[in-house]
């Protein structure tokens, strides 16, 4: 008789359910590929409530933007009525000698015009820090938005202002 060793039938019967496994009949077994929702429309998080946003300025915002906006105001329409004789001025001094009376009136005349703009960049800036205040309080983007054009014509006319101050400072003299 001949002896069979236990390993070796162990290792006959798991080969041939191995092999037996490979030649089951093709048909729907579970695939390892994504399914259609992995790759089509990923999980995420459900969107926030949409924000809803203001559509009017609190009354004492929008008193304290309008009387910044019209102390700018002020201070722009004497910016603009200083101009014509500031200009005047630094025309003259520009081929006047450096410390000639012509030269030191045109100096004068653009730390004028710097003086009159002041008042200008005091409501832009209180602007700005009403602003930030409302933002620092959690007011919602609608609030800020509402704000903002009161800032922009503000900052707009100061802008012009600067520019104005520059060009004529560049002037030779």
């Amino acid at each position: 008789m001949h002896r069979v060793n236990r390993k070796t039938i162990c290792l006959l019967l798991g080969s041939s359910l191995l092999l037996g496994a490979c030649a089951l009949p093709e048909g729907e077994f579970p695939s390892l590929a994504k399914r259609p929702y992995e790759t089509e429309a990923p999980i995420v998080e459900p969107p926030a409530e949409a924000e809803i946003l203001s559509t009017s300025l609190p009354d004492s915002l929008r008193a304290q933007l309008q009387a910044l906006t019209d102390r700018h105001n002020a201070a722009d329409a004497a910016f603009r009525n200083a101009l014509p004789a500031a200009r005047q001025a630094v025309l003259l001094g520009s081929s006047a000698a450096e410390g000639s009376e012509g030269w030191v009136v045109a100096h004068m005349e653009i730390s004028r015009l710097e003086k009159l703009r002041s008042d200008s960049l005091s409501a832009l800036a209180e602007i700005d820090r009403l602003i930030a205040a409302e933002r620092d309080k959690g007011a919602d983007e609608g609030i800020i938005r509402l704000a903002a054009p009161y800032q922009e014509a503000v900052r707009k006319d100061v802008d012009a202002q600067t520019r104005t101050i520059v060009e004529l400072s560049n002037l030779p003299g």
